[in-house]
């Protein structure tokens, strides 16, 4: 029985661990003059254009002044190839288009759901895996996603795992 308790505790305890230590949400900002950016470290960035940004874990985006500054992993931009040079394009069940290649045999990843026609071009977003450092002014900012750290359930998860130990044992 007391085996039972333990590993019972045990699990307790990891699951606190994992819920209160840290949380991510997405904050949309509006104002720019009214967000500081104390509140977490910044994991990704979505821009107003559609652009989406993601910040290496250990260099994470921070706001400087009135810009975002940090060292990007993964970007999408926007890219436009004319129709005459598209060799093939891939879809989904759904019909939405994943990749598209052009006449050269280069694959463009498309992220789903971005991709739209016009006159004579083929206009999507596309995902590349990147190292440099940025910097992306707060206007051109639609949302974040940040990572914060809850103190207080982290606080009652420490205080409380020894008094667990303790009741589990005596």
């Amino acid at each position: 029985m007391n085996k039972k308790i333990i590993s019972v505790f045990t699990l307790l305890a990891f699951i606190v661990f994992s819920i209160s230590c840290y949380s991510t949400g997405t904050k949309k900002v509006r104002k720019a003059a009214n967000w500081h950016g104390k509140e977490g470290k910044i994991l990704s960035v979505v821009k107003i254009t559609g652009e989406y940004i993601e910040f290496a874990k250990e260099n994470p985006g921070q706001i400087s002044g009135n810009k975002i500054i940090g060292t990007s992993i993964i970007l999408s931009k926007e890219t436009s190839i004319e129709r005459a040079d598209i060799k093939k394009t891939r879809k989904h069940r759904d019909g939405s288009i994943f990749e598209v290649i052009n006449k050269e045999g280069k694959i463009y990843q498309v992220v789903v759901g971005t991709a739209r026609e016009e006159e004579d071009k083929f206009i999507f977003f596309t995902t590349y895996v990147s190292s440099e450092s940025i910097s992306i002014p707060l206007s051109e900012v639609k949302s974040l996603e940040i990572k914060r750290i809850n103190l207080l359930l982290t606080t009652l998860a420490l205080a409380f795992y020894p008094i667990g130990i303790w009741i589990a044992f005596y």
